[in-house]
């Protein structure tokens, strides 16, 4: 089975052809090359994001609820939901699971519940689904697209 990501690349527009070129890797990369791919992509500040991260603030990011902002509007077609962001007037998409994600970003559900439900419903390794699941809602924080409310 192979892994699609929950974020199309048009939901990182910032990220310009030589940078994507740059970081490319093959299909057999391994994973040092992914990392190290990976890092090419991040900022400094995301850098030490990730070197600092502990197990206590990723339970307390768990903890989190996301709430989609009030200046996004969202349409799901066939799986796939696009975005419009009406204050910067950019539109981004999500696949089919970044699609079900997007649906409980409704400020009532906090993202431990949301993995539980995602490795309810697909048949990943729930560390991978809690990784991914944070990729994207830090990635949608990041765009303006939603919040995230400490309770």
């Amino acid at each position: 089975m192979s892994r699609q990501p929950f974020i199309t690349a048009d939901l990182r527009p910032d990220v310009s052809e030589d940078d994507a070129e740059q970081a490319h890797v093959g299909g057999s990369a391994g994973t040092e090359q992914l990392a190290e791919a990976a890092r090419a992509l991040l900022s400094e500040e995301e850098r030490q994001q990730v070197e600092r991260g502990d197990q206590g603030k990723r339970q307390e990011l768990m903890a989190s609820i996301p709430r989609a902002s009030t200046n996004v509007q969202g349409t799901t077609l066939d799986g796939e939901t696009v975005l419009l962001d009406f204050t910067s007037g950019r539109y981004y998409t999500l696949n089919r699971v970044g699609s079900a994600v997007w649906e409980h970003c409704t400020g009532s559900e906090s993202l431990q519940d949301i993995h539980e439900g995602l490795c309810a419903r697909y048949d990943a390794a729930p560390e991978r689904i809690a990784d991914d699941l944070l990729a994207l809602v830090t990635q949608l924080g990041h765009e303006g697209l939603l919040t995230l409310e400490r309770r």
